[in-house]
């Protein structure tokens, strides 16, 4: 599908999720569910909402941390619910033809979900998508309820490049990506490709 795959060593390729593996952004479909659930922790406490909140911060990497804190409380079997929700909705859908190039990527590379969601949301995508290894930000568990804590790397932006050493301790054969937030990724891999908003800007454009 990719002529400059064919002649790589097997090796590590690297699919975002939101906007390239899944249509929009898993984690603000989830934050729009935990205001109508009305669900508050430590940390957003006296948020009259929770996504408008997350809206209101300035920084991609302050953003992506509050998603995965917001979550705090809830039960495990809780985030998959408003997963499915958001799927049956139609708020998220998987990107056909994305996810159909990991599939065929992953008979000869390992194919990892990498993303700047909660690590709890790319596992079940992942899940849904018939994917085996997924990296995101880290939320603790106390049992089945995550915990209003994050650890590990915060995989966003350069943080991406970061992951991707600790998941494979090497430069990936491949990445794929949509957003500017995606390419010092993009530029970290052998090979690379961009889809939505960005597609065709710096790297080839997917599909």
């Amino acid at each position: 599908m990719i002529a400059e795959l064919e002649v790589l060593a097997p090796g590590e390729a690297l699919f975002d999720m939101d906007g390239t593996l899944i249509t929009h952004d898993i984690a603000e479909s989830c934050l729009r569910r935990v205001d109508r659930m009305d669900h508050r922790n430590a940390m957003t406490e006296g948020h009259a909402s929770v996504f408008d909140h997350y809206m209101s911060i300035p920084d991609y990497i302050g953003q992506c941390k509050y998603a995965a804190l917001a979550l705090g409380g809830l039960r495990v079997a809780q985030v998959e619910q408003m997963v499915d929700d958001a799927f049956a909705s139609g708020d998220n859908e998987p990107v056909a033809a994305v996810v159909e190039l990991a599939h065929w990527m992953s008979q000869r590379h390992r194919v990892w979900l990498l993303t700047g969601s909660p690590e709890i949301l790319g596992e079940i995508v992942a899940r849904r998508l018939g994917l085996r290894r997924w990296f995101g930000i880290k939320v603790p568990l106390d049992g089945d309820v995550l915990r209003t804590e994050t650890y590990g790397v915060v995989t966003a932006d350069v943080g991406k490049v970061e992951a991707a050493w600790v998941m494979t301790g090497r430069v990936p054969v491949f990445a794929i990506g949509d957003s500017k937030h995606d390419l010092p990724l993009l530029r970290h891999a052998r090979v690379a490709r961009t889809c939505g908003k960005s597609a065709g800007v710096e790297f080839p454009a997917y599909p």
